[in-house]
């Protein structure tokens, strides 16, 4: 483990018998708790924790089954290989998919599916072997069922309980994640620390190597730079570097230098192959742009991906099953309360119930939105004002509406036309779209899923009017998060914070 002095002694650099290295300014030295835990050895002790406590919930739901069935257990040795064997291919599956490292562990969603699915695969090959060894004389199907459910809540629970104490560890410093040395230019460099402080996910700074960063005039012509101070200098570093390494157990190298630089680039990937660690590019200048560059590859060429399409088409088919199933059950259900409320809007002020305005949908196609009318006028044109607070244009029955959210639930019948979904971006306004096309870069990203009745932004309190163009990115930044992040989870998640978040109630006017 590291201790003060190995990651302060990396961090200039310089020596009596080499040109010092640039100091990074403002690079505050890590603050460490008292007492760390290895992250590197916390696998196995989930592994083994898991295992123990699975085999015991499937051999004990089995004698507790016997026990109110049959008033006794008989081969209790018999099931209690059983359970041993069955944990011990459920832990193996999921040791040799890496579910027990420390990035997997922070993964709620991917633990969630991969409990479910190693654990129905491991208990099916469990029963299709039960049967070709014509155990099932006497290991009853109610057994069977048991103790599925048992390892089944049992891996849940141990997995679930692990993911709080890694975040929570990583978080406050106690469980120290990898070890990461970074070198580069000196701007690149500090740029890159910020970000590895700030994500709170247990990075471990073992050493700072930075780069003397080039004059104006020669990163205006690259040509002119010395060669041979460039070879020194990275000679220096590859030396301290590896010096470093056989001291400390490192992780990972990060490589902070401009992406046209693949001469240099390549001289350190040279120097750091003796390092038995993982070697990483960091994004330059040039890539700050970009929200999720992956390394992919399209047919046997290698690329970088600079955005992921937004649904699969299994995906697709799950959303929209879902969309179907559960909007056809609100609108029936809450068909008499709709009833009532359009005849209170009717009696209320002179015009139609529904209100319906043209917006953009899935890959920018044009619909018209239905809504309850809460307003005096039915703005669709060139021009469309949006609702303020006290807003002289929004009726009685609108204020009331309009706070709750009610005014949105005869989208449920655009939704079961395939114009929209019940979770996605907020449609807006085809003028609103226009503008803020402009002004905002990926906007029409948005129109990439199909728009929601409610979304994530909408919860989080981002919603009615956009005073400043500030407050719309905001709004579509989370519509980003949320295209990047999809799930029937998030959706469902989405849909209860809607009724019982306070946040969602918040800015309707």
């Amino acid at each position: 483990m590291l201790n003060k002095t190995d990651v302060a002694s990396n961090s200039g650099f310089s020596g009596p018998d080499r040109a010092p290295f640039p100091a990074i300014p403002s690079v505050r030295p890590e603050r460490r708790p008292a007492t760390i835990l290895d992250g590197r050895k916390l696998p196995l002790a989930v592994l083994t924790f898991e295992f123990l406590v699975v085999s015991l919930a499937v051999f004990e739901a089995s004698a507790l089954y016997h026990f109110m069935k049959f008033n006794g257990f008989a081969y209790p040795r018999f099931y209690a290989l059983a359970a041993l064997g069955l944990a011990f291919a459920f832990v193996l599956s999921a040791a040799f998919a890496r579910d027990y490292s420390l990035k997997r562990l922070m993964d709620r969603r991917e633990q969630l599916r991969s409990i479910f699915w190693r654990w129905s695969i491991t208990w099916s090959l469990f029963v299709c072997a039960l049967f070709l060894s014509q155990a099932t004389d006497f290991y009853s199907r109610g057994t069977v069922l048991v103790q599925y459910a048992a390892g089944l809540a049992a891996a849940f629970s141990i997995r679930f309980l692990t993911i709080a104490f890694v975040t929570r560890g990583l978080q406050s410093g106690h469980l120290a994640g990898s070890n990461v040395i970074v070198i580069g230019e000196t701007p690149l460099v500090h740029q890159m620390l910020r970000r590895l402080r700030s994500d709170r996910r247990g990075t471990r700074i073992a050493g700072v190597f930075p780069l003397a960063s080039p004059s104006l005039a020669v990163a205006l012509d690259p040509l002119s730079r010395d060669p041979a101070q460039v070879a020194d200098e990275t000679a220096q570093v590859l030396e301290r570097v590896n010096a470093l390494a056989r001291r400390v157990t490192v992780d990972d190298i990060l490589l902070c230098l401009p992406w046209s630089e693949n001469e240099r680039i390549r001289t350190f990937m040279e120097g750091l192959a003796t390092i038995p660690a993982a070697t990483h590019l960091a994004p330059d200048q040039h890539w700050n742009w970009t929200r999720h560059p992956v390394l992919a590859r399209v047919g046997t060429m290698h690329t970088i991906r600079l955005a992921r399409a937004p649904l699969t088409l299994k995906d697709r088919v799950l959303k929209r099953a879902f969309d179907i199933a559960a909007a056809s059950a609100l609108l029936i259900s809450a068909s008499p309360v709709l009833f009532l409320i359009a005849l209170a809007i009717k009696f209320d002020s002179s015009g139609p119930v529904l209100f319906r305005q043209r917006r953009h949908g899935f890959n920018q196609s044009e619909f018209r939105v239905f809504k309850f009318r809460t307003m005096t006028t039915l703005d669709d044109g060139a021009v469309v004002r949006q609702a303020t607070r006290n807003d002289a244009r929004i009726t009685r029955i609108g204020r009331h509406l309009r706070r709750l959210n009610i005014d949105e639930v005869p989208q449920l019948i655009n939704v079961l036309l395939g114009q929209m979904s019940l979770v996605g971006p907020r449609p807006h306004a085809l003028t609103h779209n226009d503008q803020y096309e402009e002004l905002i870069r990926l906007y029409a990203r948005r129109h990439n899923v199909k728009p929601g009745i409610t979304g994530w932004a909408q919860v989080n309190g981002l919603r009615g009017e956009t005073r400043t163009v500030r407050d719309m990115q905001r709004r579509v930044e989370h519509d980003f998060h949320y295209i990047d992040n999809w799930s029937l989870f998030f959706d469902v998640k989405i849909l209860v914070l809607t009724i019982f978040s306070p946040k969602t109630y918040r800015n309707a006017y």
